[in-house]
């Protein structure tokens, strides 16, 4: 009886242990949209080590980070919708659990989120400047926060915030 009780005591410990771990792996989840003809997006591929064919909504993970991609542009700059559709409804869920549409982060400014015709769009209006513009790639989606260029500064500092 007492050898049964430490052999499920062991076997408990170990679920725990092995839970703890993929746990620990897995540090977060990163949306990652892109256009084809974007040198920063390739920057960002290359870095991260993007599989080649990797299809819209697929995901693979990178020191512990998963990252699910999303083409929002194609070779002729087309927009493609369905993703860009996708792209805003993650802001726009970003924006309803914050209560703010300001979680757009470019180079060391937060900015607006807004949709214009159906693409997202940043904006910022400041005493002797102003910004409005359609999103840059890539962009990175990392919890409650959007990430314009490839910034390996803000990602990293948005996954920390996203713990």
């Amino acid at each position: 009886m007492f050898n049964r009780q430490i052999k499920i005591s062991l076997i408990i410990a170990a679920v725990i242990a092995v839970s703890s771990l993929q746990a620990q792996q897995i540090k977060g989840t990163v949306y990652y949209f892109y256009a084809d003809n974007c040198a920063a997006c390739k920057q960002a591929q290359a870095f991260y080590h993007k599989p080649e064919g990797l299809k819209d909504g697929d995901s693979w993970a990178y020191n512990g980070i998963k990252f699910t991609a999303y083409k929002i542009a194609d070779s002729r700059n087309q927009v493609i919708t369905k993703n860009i559709n996708t792209l805003n409804s993650l802001c726009s869920a970003i924006g309803k659990r914050k209560g703010d549409n300001s979680f757009v982060y470019f180079r060391r400014d937060v900015y607006e989120y807004y949709k214009n015709k159906g693409l997202p769009y940043f904006r910022k209006e400041e005493k002797y400047s102003r910004k409005d513009e359609a999103f840059l790639t890539p962009v990175f989606v990392i919890g409650d926060r959007v990430v314009l260029g490839f910034n390996q500064e803000l990602v990293q500092q948005a996954l920390k915030a996203a713990k």
